[in-house]
């Protein structure tokens, strides 16, 4: 997260330190790594590339065609990180999503246009699977191996968090610049797992919870049902947030980032039939 308390001081923030500090949480960083695709072990975690894949998976299709992979996290490697113990020990997650029509994700017309799936086995099962069939406008995303590393992430409203107009406008320069650090003025891209959401829009996890849910709080319903839409948003996890990326040639809407996100039960239970998906930009 770079040095927290240069950063506090740096927005006149140091007298709410405390308050801040308890609005942290961990997540697990992701930095992609170039590496050609025959140099990364079949089952290690990637982004980009083929999917190492078992030969009872199915390779994901939506209505116009399959789905492209986005990426694939090897749970044993990414464990040693994960310091409140929320992920699997072990399996691996697949990553894949319509990177062509690129789906928001709020519609019903959207399901399918992502998918996870979860393997736990014997990596010797595993195979370096191609698409089944050419895709005249796509081609794989270029391979990066990943490097994993503790990250930290602060809620963009803590609750708690008492601000004045200035001090509210300083505390979100400080959340971009701690969740999302620059190197030789460009930003890293904010690819990590667990953790608060970058959030470019509405809050990631409250959107999650109002679409998923819109039937019930109806099309303005989203200011009369806040305080229950907040309450159960904090039983949401996010698995994965990608980010667009220069060095995979990705841009998700005008710079925007895709997040995959799960209930608590579900993740124990190992349910990632049920992760939930939205993409915001700018």
């Amino acid at each position: 997260m770079g040095n927290f308390d240069q950063l506090l001081e740096e927005f006149d923030l140091l007298h709410k330190k405390k308050e801040i500090s308890q609005a942290m949480k961990s997540a697990i960083g992701i930095r992609a790594m170039q590496e050609s695709e025959e140099n990364i072990p079949i089952g290690t975690s990637k982004l980009g590339g083929l999917p190492d894949l078992p030969p009872h998976f199915e390779f994901p299709k939506y209505h116009h065609g399959y789905l492209s992979f986005l990426g694939q996290i090897n749970l044993s490697e990414a464990k040693p990180f994960d310091v409140d113990h929320i992920l699997p020990d072990q399996g691996i997650l697949y990553f894949f999503y319509d990177i062509i029509e690129q789906p928001w994700g709020f519609e019903k017309e959207d399901n399918g246009s992502f998918k996870v799936l979860y393997f736990k086995g014997d990596l010797s099962e595993l195979t370096r699977t191609d698409y089944p069939e050419p895709i005249d406008d796509y081609s794989p995303l270029k391979a990066f191996k990943v490097k994993f590393y503790q990250h930290q992430t602060v809620s963009e409203d803590p609750e708690g968090l008492e601000l004045n107009e200035e001090e509210s406008e300083n505390f979100l320069e400080f959340r971009s610049q701690a969740m999302q650090p620059s190197k030789d003025d460009h930003l890293l891209p904010a690819h990590y797992m667990l953790g608060e959401p970058l959030n470019i829009q509405n809050d990631v996890f409250e959107e999650m919870v109002y679409y998923s849910n819109e039937n019930k709080y109806g099309t303005n319903g989203w200011q009369s049902n806040h305080r229950e839409i907040r309450a159960r948003s904090k039983e949401l996890v996010l698995l994965f947030q990608m980010d667009s990326d220069d060095d995979l040639d990705v841009m998700w809407g005008d710079a925007g980032i895709l997040y995959f996100c799960i209930h608590k039960d579900d993740l124990k239970n190992k349910r990632f039939e049920k992760v939930g998906f939205i993409l915001q930009c700018y």
